[in-house]
């Protein structure tokens, strides 16, 4: 049986939309777009998010719906 590779894989420190690296935080982004399951800037993941459907948006905890 063959060992698990203990092998650490570096990220690079840069958006996956924009390609800005000075940005002072990247989070990472989960939802049905083009950029799922990847690193944004601030800007970027807020516009991914607002385009995200009523009940996919849900599913974020700190989303609530204001009437």
């Amino acid at each position: 049986m063959p060992k698990p590779s203990t092998r650490t894989k570096i990220l690079a420190y840069i958006c996956a939309k924009c390609f800005t690296t000075k940005a002072d935080k990247l989070a990472w982004f989960v939802g049905k777009t083009l950029f799922n399951e990847s690193l944004l800037c601030r800007t970027c993941w807020q516009d991914q998010f607002n385009s995200l459907t009523e009940s996919e948006r849900k599913e974020y905890g700190f989303y609530a719906k204001n009437k």
